[in-house]
C-alpha cells in the first residue's frame, strides 16, 4: 500500500493500526506475522535501513541482534529474508516517509536509495527462495518525488494500492484537540483556545501533529510564566517556536552534505545583511544559489570535507525545498542576463540554521571562529554576482 498525503494526517498513525489489526485476524487464522517500521528520515543509506529493519525483527521476534558493523548490505538482506522466512508467514514492513530516503552516496545516474529497497522487499519471495512473503506500506507527503525516483525494475515490480489522505479542517482539528484537554487541569484552557489553535491549523498545512504540538508548547510557555489560564496570546507566541521545532528536527537529520550546503546558504545569508539590503534583486532572507554553492566550495576546501559536484549540490537543496527547510525560487536577473535559483529561509532564519548546524559539527563550528576570513568571501561574491 501507499499511504499519501500532508504531514500530521494520521497516515503512519493508520499504517500500524491496520497492520496491528492485520495481526490480530491472523492469529484467529494460525497465520504467523509481525510489523516493524523505519522512517527514511532518519536513515542515511540503504545499509543502515536494512539493518534496522532486521534489527526490529529480531527485537520483535527476541531473536539474536545482528551486528551493526562489518556486515556487507547484501548479507543483511539475507538475514533478513532468513527470519521472516524461518518464524513468519508475513512480514509486514511500514517504511514511513520513505522519500526521504535517498542516500549519501547517490549520483545523477544512480537511483536513490529507496528504490533498492522497494525492489528488494517486493521481489523477496524470488530473491532470498522464501516460502514467506513481505507486505509492504509505504508513507510520503511527496509521491511524485518518490514514484518518479523509481527505477524500471522497481517501477515495474513495485504496484501498491494507493490511498489518500486529506488535510484536516479546521472542525476536524477541534474535535482532535477537544480530546487532549486531559492533558491540562480542569479549566485550564480559555474556551477561545481550541478554536484558536484549529483555524492556525487548518490555514497551514491541516496537520494535526502541529495542532498538538501547538497547544502542548502554549500550555508550556503558560506553565513556564506560573500562569493558571492558557490563552490565545501563548498560542500566538508557541506558534514560531514549534514551526522552529519542526525545522530544526529535519536539519539535525538530514546527511552530512546537505547539512554542509545549507550552512553555506546560510552563512552567506547571516554574513551578506548588508549587500541583500542595498540591492533590488535580493531581500533580506534570500541567497542566490551560485553563490551559496562558491561558499560550499570554499568550506569544503578549507575544512577537508569530500566537495562534491555542483550537480549534487543544488540536488541536495532541491531535496531541502521539498523538506521545506527553505523555499527555492527561480528569479530573473533583467537585461537579458539570464535566470538563477534563489534560496529563501522563510520557516526558520539563517542565523538560527547556523547556530544548529555548527553545534552538531565541530568542522562548521570552527567557520565561526574565522568569521575575519569567510565575510569577505561572502560580501566579495554578492557584490560580483
Amino acid at each position: 500500500m501507499l499511504l499519501r498525503g500532508p504531514s500530521g494526517t494520521g497516515k503512519t498513525l493508520i499504517a500500524g493500526t491496520v497492520a496491528t489489526k492485520a495481526i490480530n485476524i491472523g492469529e484467529t487464522r494460525d497465520i504467523e506475522m509481525e510489523f516493524v517500521e523505519i522512517n527514511g528520515k532518519h536513515k542515511k543509506s540503504e545499509h543502515e535501513a536494512v539493518h534496522q529493519i532486521t534489527h526490529e525483527f529480531e527485537r520483535a521476534l527476541d531473536l539474536r541482534y545482528t551486528s551493526k558493523t562489518g556486515v556487507s548490505t547484501s548479507s543483511r538482506y539475507d538475514r533478513l529474508f532468513e527470519i521472516v522466512d524461518d518464524h513468519l508467514d508475513f512480514g509486514i514492513v511500514i517504511l514511513d516517509e520513505l522519500d526521504l530516503l535517498v542516500g549519501d552516496n547517490r549520483n545523477k545516474d544512480k537511483a536513490p536509495a529507496f528504490s533498492d529497497i522497494l525492489y528488494k522487499l517486493s521481489r523477496a519471495k524470488r530473491i532470498g527462495k522464501m516460502d514467506s512473503a513481505f507486505t509492504l506500506i509505504v508513507t510520503t507527503n511527496s509521491p511524485n518525488n518518490l514514484m518518479n525516483g523509481l527505477n524500471s525494475r522497481t517501477d515495474s515490480t513495485f504496484n501498491p494500492t494507493e490511498v489518500s489522505f486529506a488535510d484536516y479542517n479546521a472542525e476536524e482539528l477541534r474535535e482532535i484537540l477537544e480530546h487532549r484537554q486531559d492533558a491540562f487541569y480542569e479549566e485550564a484552557l480559555d474556551t477561545e483556545v481550541i478554536p484558536y489553535v484549529a483555524a492556525i491549523a487548518a490555514q497551514g498545512e491541516g496537520d494535526a501533529r502541529f495542532a498538538i504540538d501547538l497547544l502542548r508548547e502554549a500550555g508550556n510557555i503558560a506553565n513556564r510564566r506560573e500562569e493558571t489560564i492558557v490563552t490565545t496570546e501563548h498560542v500566538e507566541q508557541a506558534k514560531n517556536q514549534v514551526e522552529k521545532n519542526y525545522v530544526v528536527d529535519i536539519i539535525e537529520n538530514v546527511s552530512v552534505q546537505k547539512q554542509v550546503s545549507l550552512f553555506a546558504a546560510a552563512i552567506v545569508n547571516q554574513y551578506g545583511q548588508q549587500q541583500l539590503k542595498q540591492s533590488d534583486l535580493f531581500t533580506e532572507q534570500s541567497v542566490p544559489a551560485p553563490v551559496a554553492h562558491t561558499l560550499y566550495n570554499w568550506i569544503t576546501e578549507h575544512k577537508d570535507i569530500e566537495q562534491r559536484s555542483k550537480h549534487s549540490f543544488l540536488r541536495w537543496m532541491r531535496e531541502l525545498d521539498t523538506y521545506e527547510v527553505i523555499e527555492l525560487n527561480r528569479k530573473g536577473r533583467g537585461n537579458e542576463r539570464g535566470v538563477f535559483a534563489e534560496y529563501i529561509f522563510h520557516n526558520l532564519s539563517a542565523e538560527v540554521m547556523v547556530e544548529t548546524l555548527a553545534d552538531k559539527d565541530d568542522r562548521l563550528a570552527d567557520i565561526l571562529e574565522e568569521e575575519d576570513m569567510i565575510k569577505p568571501v561572502v560580501r566579495n561574491n554578492l557584490k560580483n554576482f
